[in-house]
């Protein structure tokens, strides 16, 4: 497309009314494809001067506004305020990076590693990468060192930018892969580059590196659209990673999309970095927020205190998974909960008030003032919108959130596959329960999926499988012809495996999952991620394993309570508890009596059939997380590996609850 429209800064009522438009003829068994109604012509690049991240990265390399930001470490051990680094000083270390990965012998296309959390250094070394067409392979420790070595392997590293803290970490696979180099982005000391030394591994300091760089410049080697720009291997629940192949149009090309779509975003926005830059969406967000000239900042390294550091650097905006807003609710809700009658009072009352105008199209602006901005200050008090993504949102959450961050709440839809983003709502649209219509880069449709009931003839709202395409779209799995050509059919279309659905307002609804898919005994369907995404809506958990199999009638589960609010329950209700004792809490007989009696109110609220009830659970002391490998990095459940270290615990649950009801 040659020039593009002006960004059109608010979703008008006519638009909101119908946020798409149909495409192509009919397909039997499919629902026409759709693109957002503002552009009739899917647009692959945000302005004629910017066809590369490297195009991007440079755009605004004599700029000496701030660029990336991390707070910094007092003497003390604590973190003080926000340090930046402006893009003129990004661009200029990432030319001496570039360099000297050159002097090392790297070639145009060779892959570079990059294993570390979010730091301004990882940024820098992509640009780096980008100024001499590598292709940057993002590593992660949650992998696991098996899954880490696989990556090294099949992607042929042999050069590895890497935190301090990751170093060691490669000392066990040097000796099984290609690995020559390591730059440490820390001092390391010198008997760990012995040791490294020893397996013919060389471990430099990035000081030392760029000053090496700085001393032989290189000239930049820039990529072509069509090259490939990055390898990002999806964490997966099952079987060794897939490399995504991303090319450079399909980075900038979502860049595009979100630019001209909902994004609106100014050379003033600030950006909180947390969720993994080895993830497609990160980097959208971050490359984002560089083409426009903002500011991106760094979470301090620990999830703990990531809503300290969102209050020191007061982002503009804020994006998270389902898992982290229902934190901020059950905390929020903690606080309440505890404060005078008075305050509760208020509060609930405002929530009542300010939940019912907004659903009539008002506003609240006395509540605001008394109660909410309170709340908004939560969250440094400057966010404008709440974007979610990675699972769907509970509409009721959602509407907590708007309410209480006096922002709009919305929802967002996409995968590695096409750079993360393939649908993002409107902030000016008030309904809930849905992720927009497709980007300005992107075409959707639906597929019928029999074996499920989901059908594009579906009425009121035609269903099935989502199906993607456009330019921000992969151009397959790295060396898998086979998975390639399974997922990404001949005509360009990539089958998602998520169940959607049209509303009437052509909005797409994420409303199933194919893959989570099980038959109880007696032939009924079971949607695992729906039914945890309706019990971890009781106060009392945050985090929900359902189980069920073809062998047994009913479902039983592993459960995670939020201690937090336990501890304030068991104070109350409990004195002969002891409240801090967390694994004889979990044990205790009262605390499961509690936690099922609030599932069955959650599901008479969701109106959940009686076998889509838990009927028996397990209350785990220990939280699912990524370091145990339970979750993806980004935070979804890994199925089959809970399944494993849960196996004996399952058979438990069904022996014992069988006993209990031989009916069963």
């Amino acid at each position: 497309m040659s020039d593009h429209p002006e960004v059109d800064t608010h979703g008008s009522p006519e638009f909101l009314a119908h946020q798409t438009f149909e495409v192509d003829a009919q397909v039997q068994g499919e629902t026409r494809t759709r693109r957002n109604k503002k552009y009739p012509d899917l647009i692959s690049v945000p302005d004629k001067n910017t066809n590369t991240l490297y195009d991007l990265y440079t755009r605004h390399k004599d700029s000496d506004r701030n660029f990336l930001g991390l707070r910094e470490l007092l003497a003390d051990g604590k973190r003080g305020d926000y340090k930046w680094i402006t893009y003129k000083t990004a661009c200029s270390r990432a030319a001496n990076i570039g360099s000297a990965l050159v002097g090392l012998g790297a070639k145009r296309g060779d892959r570079v590693g990059i294993f570390s959390i979010n730091r301004p250094e990882w940024v820098i070394s992509d640009m780096a990468c980008m100024n001499h067409s590598f292709v940057p392979v993002a590593l992660y420790a949650t992998l696991g060192p098996n899954a880490i070595e696989y990556v090294v392997n099949h992607s042929e590293i042999s050069i590895i930018l890497c935190e301090g803290k990751n170093v060691d970490k490669m000392f066990t696979l040097g000796s099984t892969t290609g690995i020559k180099t390591i730059i440490s982005y820390d001092k390391q000391t010198e008997a760990t580059v012995n040791k490294f030394k020893d397996i013919n591994i060389d471990v430099i300091s990035l000081e030392d590196f760029e000053k090496t760089g700085e001393a032989s410049p290189q000239p930049h080697d820039p990529p072509k659209p069509e090259d490939l720009c990055t390898l990002l291997y999806t964490s997966g629940s099952t079987g060794n990673p897939k490399g995504v192949m991303l090319t450079h149009i399909n980075m900038v090309s979502e860049v595009a999309g979100a630019h001209y779509s909902p994004a609106n975003m100014t050379p003033e926005d600030v950006h909180m970095s947390y969720l993994p830059l080895a993830h497609s969406f990160e980097r959208a967000v971050v490359s984002l927020l560089c083409y426009i000239g903002g500011q991106v900042g760094f979470f301090s390294g620990l999830i703990p205190e990531l809503f300290n550091d969102i209050q020191v650097l007061r982002p503009t905006f804020l994006v998270g998974a389902p898992r982290v807003w229902q934190r901020l609710h059950d905390k929020l809700w903690l606080t309440v909960n505890h404060d005078s009658w008075l305050k509760k009072f208020l509060f609930n009352w405002g929530l009542n008030s300010k939940q019912a105008a907004l659903k009539a199209g008002g506003a609240t602006p006395i509540w605001d003032k008394i109660v909410f901005s309170k709340t908004k200050e939560k969250l440094g008090g400057r966010v404008k919108f709440i974007l979610s993504g990675s699972a769907p949102l509970d509409p009721k959450l959602a509407e907590f959130l708007r309410a209480c961050f006096c922002c709009p709440v919305v929802q967002g839809y996409g995968l590695t596959e096409n750079v993360g983003g393939a649908c993002v709502g409107y902030p000016e649209d008030n309904e809930v329960g849905h992720v927009g219509p497709p980007l300005a880069c992107t075409e959707v449709k639906l597929v019928d999926v029999p074996e499920m009931n989901y059908f594009s003839t579906d009425k009121p709202f035609p269903r099935g499988e989502v199906c993607l395409r456009g330019p921000n779209l992969f151009v397959g799995y790295y060396k898998d012809a086979e998975k390639t050509a399974e997922d990404l059919k001949g005509d360009g279309w990539f089958h998602t495996g998520d169940i959607g659905r049209w509303n009437d307002n052509g909005t797409l609804s994420i409303i199933d999952r194919k893959k989570n898919i099980f038959k109880l005994s007696q032939g009924e369907y079971v949607a695992a991620e729906y039914l945890e995404s309706i019990y971890v809506r009781s106060p009392l958990v945050s985090q929900v394993f359902v189980y069920g199999d073809s062998l047994n009638s009913f479902l039983v589960g592993v459960v995670v309570p939020d201690f937090e609010v336990l501890e304030k329950l068991v104070q109350a209700k409990f004195p002969a508890l002891n409240p801090k004792d967390q694994q004889a809490l979990a044990k205790s007989k009262e605390i499961y009596t509690e936690i099922m009696e609030s599932f069955e109110q959650c599901a008479k609220d969701a109106k959940l059939f009686g076998y889509e009830k838990l009927k028996h659970i397990y209350v785990e002391h220990e939280a699912f997380t990524e370091d145990n490998g339970l979750l993806t990095p980004s935070f979804k459940p890994k199925r089959p590996q809970l399944k494993e270290r849960y196996q004996s615990t399952i058979v438990e649950l069904y022996r014992w609850y069988k006993e209990k009801h031989p009916e069963m």
